[in-house]
């Protein structure tokens, strides 16, 4: 089925990325004071939006895969580090220094799409409802993706040392191979190490840093030694978050370790709380590979002391349609569901207009959009993504199938009818008859495919999600 999407969170090996500090629309300690770090996705440009500030670029220096390069560069989805300066309104802010590395580069293989998973120098990357891709990967999906191709992977890391992919991008053939993990089964008398099970090479560069077990690396290469290990022509050892005492910082991506809501590691970054820290949870509970943002500061041993930890729910439902309106400054009506952002939804045009600057503000009825995101309280969605894309002639929604009884079923609180021409299909994608569908199908994840025919949706295809 197009448009396929896993639920399953997951990433790779931990990156860390040297930052001082952070903030976002909640860091009132920062706002017009000082320099902060945001560490995060970039949701849209104008200059550049991360952690819903608006941040020009005009004075910054943009470092792209460690190369001098120009916002332009820039992808929505793409994890970056932003320092610089927050203003009074805390929604803009002045850059000083924007930083994107990916996670991964080099040639895709072993794609399952049924996990929602492919391997890339021997890192496993997981697709989530979240996942943005280049519009050259069609369909925009893991099925667009074939053994052999060239991508570069940003993301972030889980505890199983994966990477939970933010970012799929296509890359040009002769692009430096990379990749980052943590070091294990180090040989210095053979100069090798593993990433996972990835071999690395480094006879022929001397690391920066003290390179050892539990060292977190990022290697980049050429070609491969006639034993299948990666050729290092750079192992750089990453020195991880930190700054001075009481500096302040924001970290997202996912928990790798977990004692407590008070005490936990995110991104290799110890955290903790305390009686005056904010929980928003979202309906989440904390735990190993649970996604969150959090903002506080740094004490004097290094530790993230947090002042607000705001966790994001998967991203597993979806509305595929035209937009029927916009009732809200910051929604649109589409298939009957009510689709509401907000200043971390990521925007992406691949429409024929290709906007670079694409916002809610340039939304129009009419326009063909996919969002992603969860399910809201009031049967709507809350978007993690809107993407713009060329007209189609199905229509899709994906949600918890509920008041499931043949031959109908309600997702995203729209009641979406069956017939005889519906082809259904298992989580493998297997076929499956209308009985087995709807025997199988209530309260699961659910994609149906269809028309909008006299107000109702007619479903031509229907498939039970991983």
């Amino acid at each position: 089925m197009n448009h396929k999407l896993t639920t399953t969170s997951a990433a790779m090996a931990l990156l860390l990325v040297s930052c001082g500090g952070s903030s976002n629309t909640q860091l009132g300690g920062i706002q017009g004071s000082g320099t902060g770090v945001a560490y995060g996705p970039v949701t849209g440009f104008g200059s550049i939006f991360v952690s819903g500030v608006e941040y020009t670029t005009s004075n910054a220096q943009i470092s792209v895969d460690d190369q001098a390069g120009s916002e332009s560069q820039l992808l929505v989805g793409q994890v970056v580090t932003v320092k610089g300066a927050i203003n009074a309104d805390g929604k803009t802010g002045t850059a000083t220094q924007v930083t994107f590395s990916g996670e991964v580069a080099g040639a895709v293989a072993q794609v399952n799409t049924a996990a929602g998973t492919f391997v890339v120098l021997g890192q496993t990357v997981l697709v989530t409802g979240s996942t943005l891709f280049d519009d050259h990967i069609q369909p925009a999906g893991i099925a667009g993706l074939k053994a052999g191709a060239l991508v570069e992977v940003s993301g972030f890391p889980n505890a199983a040392g994966q990477i939970v992919a933010s970012r799929i991008q296509l890359e040009p053939a002769g692009k430096d191979l990379q990749t980052k993990g943590v070091v294990h089964t180090l040989d210095t008398t053979a100069r090798t190490f593993q990433l996972n099970a990835f071999v690395v090479d480094y006879s022929a560069v001397t690391p920066s840093g003290t390179l050892a077990n539990g060292s977190i690396v990022k290697v980049k290469g050429a070609r491969f030694t006639t034993t299948g290990a990666l050729l290092a022509t750079s192992v750089d050892v990453m020195q991880g978050f930190g700054g001075a005492t009481g500096a302040p910082a924001e970290v997202e991506g996912i928990i790798t370790s977990f004692t407590s809501n008070a005490d936990f590691v995110l991104n290799g970054q110890h955290v903790t709380t305390n009686a005056n820290t904010q929980l928003v949870l979202n309906g989440v509970t904390l735990g190993v590979d649970v996604r969150v943002d959090t903002e506080g500061s740094f004490d004097s041993s290094g530790t993230l002391v947090a002042t607000k930890i705001e966790a994001k729910a998967d991203s597993s439902s979806l509305v595929r349609g035209l937009v029927e309106s916009l009732p809200t400054s910051s929604s649109v009506r589409v298939l009957g569901v009510t689709v509401t952002t907000n200043a971390t939804t990521e925007f992406q045009d691949d429409s024929s207009l290709q906007l670079r600057s694409f916002g809610f503000r340039d939304l129009r009825t009419g326009d063909y959009i996919e969002a992603r995101g969860t399910s809201a309280p009031a049967a709507g969605l809350l978007a993690a993504v809107v993407v713009r894309e060329p007209a189609a002639a199905l229509s899709y929604l994906q949600g918890t199938a509920t008041n499931v009884s043949s031959p109908a079923l309600t997702i995203l609180g729209i009641m979406v009818t069956t017939t005889a021409q519906t082809q259904f299909s298992a989580a493998d994608g297997s076929a499956l008859t209308a009985g087995a569908f709807f025997s199988q199908a209530a309260n699961k994840i659910v994609n149906v495919g269809g028309t909008v025919s006299g107000g109702a949706f007619i479903a031509s295809e229907a498939q039970i999600e991983p």
